[in-house]
């Protein structure tokens, strides 16, 4: 039922595996790992090629009933950027795109959660509206736009994501490398699923159906 979802990543998760579009322990295996760490779920998708980066756009734009406007469509605006924290937008991948008085349209990366849009809206004292992006278009902005601290400013982190040099390509990796296996994948593997409740044994890579 469009509309009837909150904007949240266990959503867009139920959804994918009910569609069938993402196989369901790597949907678990990303959900976990996204709540863990610093590399949003749409992102860990995307990286690892569960879905590809548009087919995850379109999903969102028809669950959750909001336009597609990536930034390779929409210039943002030059004065969109002021006042606003931008660890913050690059954290959530965010772009902010115009503002009309107290309205602030941002593009997310795919998705980004409600509670984050509440929290720009409360520091910012404005009215925020999303609209859907791409991964990969915002990563690419977001790179050419907004540059990370360097290192020794504590944006370490955000230096290594962004060393590729095109965020079109975050996260692919080179089977050919050679200190690195061929498919190595950056999600942890199937026992970092501690929860045995999360376990489907009739999911392939199951670890009630690997014995």
């Amino acid at each position: 039922m469009k509309h009837s979802y909150r904007l949240d990543y266990t959503s867009l998760a139920e959804i994918l595996g009910q569609r069938g579009l993402v196989e369901p322990q790597r949907l678990k295996l990303a959900l976990q790992s996204s709540q863990s760490g610093p590399i949003p779920f749409p992102e860990l998708l995307v990286g690892e090629g569960l879905i590809g980066d548009w087919e995850l756009s379109r999903v969102v734009c028809d669950l959750f009933g909001l336009p597609f406007l990536p930034v390779d469509l929409y210039q943002p605006s030059k004065d969109s950027l002021e006042g606003l924290d931008q660890e913050f937008l690059r954290t959530h991948r965010l772009i902010p795109l115009s503002r009309h008085k107290r309205l602030l349209t941002v593009c997310m990366p795919a998705l980004v959660p409600a509670d984050v849009l509440a929290q720009l809206a409360l520091s910012t004292d404005l009215q925020v509206m999303p609209v859907v992006g791409s991964v990969e278009t915002n990563n690419r902005w977001l790179a050419e736009h907004l540059a990370a601290p360097s290192a020794a400013e504590g944006g370490g982190d955000w230096n290594k994501i962004f060393d590729a040099g095109d965020a079109a390509v975050l996260f692919n990796l080179d089977p050919d490398a050679p200190d690195q296996p061929s498919g190595e994948s950056l999600l942890p593997p199937d026992s970092f699923l501690q929860n045995p409740d999360l376990d489907d044994p009739e999911a392939p890579g199951s670890s009630q159906t690997a014995a």
